[in-house]
């Protein structure tokens, strides 16, 4: 019976290992989700940089192009004034409306320079965001057959081992079962040269090592909680 609780342990410590390389992402694949996580959010803080500053030039044109319209209506007005007096003020009034003409095309130029500049490095955030979004798509896809071929393994595996325990005794199995959770997997040892537990390397007592070899029942370490057989098969 220990013969083949020891093949069913086998096969939990093949399903236990290849539960361990199925969570093993490919550290290639973690720094490229990171890079482009990063990618990502400096785009998108670039792309709010461009488009604040874009609405700020917009206005800065909007109103250019008012005092502009209203600098000329003054100019015209000028032109066809009544009097002298009336002519010197729309002549004041364009001199202010070009005043602030001179001063919105001033503040405008350099906005513009720095929108150009903005825009130059969000296309090329983007661009390399793009170069890597069908290699990251690629190395996903890989990252999804490795999975699925370690899942169709650890199915394989425990189709056999629910094979193999059912044929252990039920309260064989379930003391196994609660041994194995706790300690880390491995349940069922083997004496080791006649004298030692193969779990814990305590030297066991005569009368345990004896008892293990006339196979009378289930023996347990009595340092490590351990069952032990003789390993012989």
């Amino acid at each position: 019976m220990l013969t083949r609780l020891s093949e069913v342990q086998a096969l939990d410590l093949q399903i236990d290992a290849l539960e361990t390389e199925r969570g093993q992402v490919p550290q290639e694949l973690t720094d490229l989700v990171a890079r482009v996580a990063d990618l990502e959010a400096r785009l998108e803080r670039k792309r709010q940089e461009v488009d604040d500053l874009r609405r700020r030039v917009n206005a800065s044109e909007l109103e250019l192009k008012a005092m502009s319209e209203r600098r000329k209506s003054a100019a015209d007005s000028a032109m066809r004034a009544a009097s002298a007096k009336e002519a010197a003020q729309y002549q004041n009034q364009e001199l202010q409306f070009a005043t602030r003409v001179q001063e919105l095309e001033e503040d405008t130029l350099p906005m513009l320079e720095q929108l150009d500049r903005l825009t130059a490095e969000h296309d090329e955030l983007k661009a390399e965001l793009d170069g890597l979004t069908p290699v990251l798509a690629d190395m996903r896809r890989q990252e999804e057959e490795r999975v699925a071929a370690v899942d169709a393994k650890i199915a394989g595996a425990r189709a056999q081992r629910d094979e193999l325990a059912a044929g252990v005794d039920t309260p064989l199995l379930k003391q196994y079962e609660q041994v194995r959770a706790a300690r880390r997997g491995l349940a069922l040892v083997a004496v080791v040269n006649n004298q030692s537990c193969g779990g814990c390397n305590v030297k066991l007592p005569i009368h345990v090592v004896q008892k293990v070899k006339r196979g009378d029942g289930v023996t347990r370490c009595p340092s490590c909680g351990r069952i032990l057989w003789s390993g012989e098969r």
